[in-house]
């Protein structure tokens, strides 16, 4: 009896194991002081929705609260962005702090454009991290960025990038990992996720649909069947490094559907800038 009790403790501990290892992350509101709140909003979601998904972390949603040495410390971890625009060029800092007392480490990167943070949050994520725990406390977060890079990554991250091509969508923005977003001449922007196998490319709209998301077709029309519509989706074939082929399956206009419109496929190409 004695032995099967030591034994259940020990399934126990064994079971609680990678709940202790796991990091908690403190994600508080982007520090800037650019009047694109609807820019802030989507790279700070980005950068929200990367570290969720990176190996050894959990995170608690502070994004309402603006981090100080007065406010109240949640996690593990305490992790902010600042970004700011200067002589036509952004600049973003990533800051994560750790300890008692805290450590705190920063990570500095400039780009030529805003969607430049974009494609490299995952990398930047991992890298201040890494520096967090660089003194030898813990290698998890370099194993777990390894892992990630090496488990199929390298051809989702070959085609990260800026394309352009269909001539009502301003660019697609793909990003390392398989997400990315699509942005509209008319300034709307749908949250996409990318898969690939061999040299064929999956692109899959993501979320709700916005009557915005369909400039080929009259706006009323759009209206009536965006909250209706199947997600837009393109299934593109890798030409060389640069070009992507394909067709879109999305609404059309259509005279003689008795709704105006049905579903059906454009030829696109897409370029990488």
């Amino acid at each position: 009896m004695v032995k099967k009790i030591r034994f259940l403790e020990f399934l126990v501990l064994l079971a609680m194991m990678p709940l202790s290892a796991q990091k908690v992350v403190g994600f508080y509101a982007t520090v800037s002081s650019s009047d694109d709140t609807n820019m802030l909003t989507m790279t700070t979601d980005l950068f929200y929705t990367q570290l969720q998904n990176m190996d050894g972390y959990s995170v608690i949603d502070c994004r309402n609260t603006t981090y100080s040495e007065n406010a109240e410390k949640k996690g593990d971890i305490i992790f902010y962005a600042e970004i700011q625009e200067a002589d036509g060029q952004w600049s973003c800092t990533l800051n994560a702090a750790t300890g008692n007392p805290l450590k705190h480490v920063q990570e500095t990167r400039t780009y030529a454009s805003y969607y430049k943070i974009l494609l490299d949050a995952k990398a930047s994520l991992e890298s201040v991290l890494t520096k967090l725990y660089q003194d030898g406390q813990s290698s998890q977060t370099k194993d777990s960025a390894d892992s990630s890079a090496g488990s199929g990554a390298a051809s989702l991250d070959s085609l990260a990038g800026t394309w352009v091509g269909e001539q009502l969508i301003d660019k697609v923005i793909i990003l390392r990992g398989g997400k990315g977003f699509v942005i509209f001449k008319n300034g709307a922007s749908m949250t996409i996720a990318v898969s690939i196998k061999g040299n064929n490319v999956s692109v899959v709209q993501q979320g709700r649909s916005n009557a915005s998301f369909y400039p080929e077709i009259a706006r009323e029309l759009a209206l009536k069947n965006a909250a209706t519509a199947s997600p837009i989706s393109w299934a593109l074939v890798l030409v060389g490094e640069s070009t992507l082929k394909g067709t879109k399956t999305t609404l059309v206009e259509d005279k003689s559907s008795s709704s105006g419109i049905s579903v059906g496929k454009i030829e696109v190409q897409w370029t990488r800038q």
